[in-house]
């Protein structure tokens, strides 16, 4: 599953990222593998999508978001 699949409210553990030319950006911004993200909102039309990742809020386009993939956590 990736990252723009997961439910509003629902945590995941991030397993790994695609390869693209964003993946390095993606990394520095925190998203690393064994970290856990909550989706917390996304905004209508497809917009951009909010989540918590340790103290922070980051909003990443679902395009962006699909190249996460997460492993679901209850």
């Amino acid at each position: 599953m990736t990252a723009d699949k997961i439910g509003k409210g629902s945590q995941a553990l991030i397993e790994v990222l695609l390869p693209s030319e964003l993946t390095l950006h993606l990394m520095e911004m925190g998203f690393i593998p064994g970290k856990k993200i909550k989706m917390l909102q996304q905004a209508p039309l497809e917009g951009p999508i909010a989540f918590k990742l340790e103290n922070s809020v980051i909003a990443l386009r679902k395009s962006e978001a699909a190249l996460i993939q997460v492993l679901p956590v209850q």
